[in-house]
């Protein structure tokens, strides 16, 4: 990950957050603990003890602002990862939702709920294609638009 051990005090310098390095852009070992913790427990407070810190403790790093911008990294790189594992498994689920409902000794609530399924995944693809494609186009929209601005300013 993007933290880097610095020094001897076992503080970890966040590298992205290096343009104007104070003491403030650091976590130390219990935050790193409870940075951990926090991507691997349900609550703040089983996190908190998982870290050996109390909750108000918890609660005073999750108000720093280099924390929660590193927690919310990590975060979001957790729900990267399962995206693109899930991407990875489509066409298993997809091919086996099918044998489900091609099978002729299947139960009939089974294929119901397969093809429910399958539907459900298609309306659901289609949506999200729409939204890519209008994003698009309006992506290009804006493109245009600031270009001609750009034009009449010269």
């Amino acid at each position: 990950m993007m933290i880097k051990q610095w020094g001897l005090t076992k503080t970890y310098r966040i590298v992205q957050f290096a343009p104007s390095i104070g003491k403030d852009d650091y976590l130390t070992t219990k935050q790193t603990a409870f940075l951990k913790a926090m991507l691997e427990e349900s609550t703040i407070k089983k996190a908190a003890e998982k870290a050996g810190i109390s909750r108000d403790t918890a609660y005073k790093y999750l108000k720093n602002e280099n924390f929660q911008a590193e927690l919310n990294k990590r975060r979001s790189e957790c729900v990267t990862d399962t995206v693109r594992f899930l991407q990875s498994k489509l066409s298993l689920c997809s091919e086996t939702l099918v044998n489900i409902v091609e099978n002729p000794e299947t139960g009939a609530q089974i294929k119901i709920n397969a093809i429910n399924a399958i539907f459900a995944n298609c309306k659901a693809l289609l949506e999200t294609t729409e939204i890519l494609q209008k994003m698009a186009e309006l992506e290009a929209e804006q493109e245009n638009i600031n270009e001609m601005l750009e034009s009449v300013n010269r």
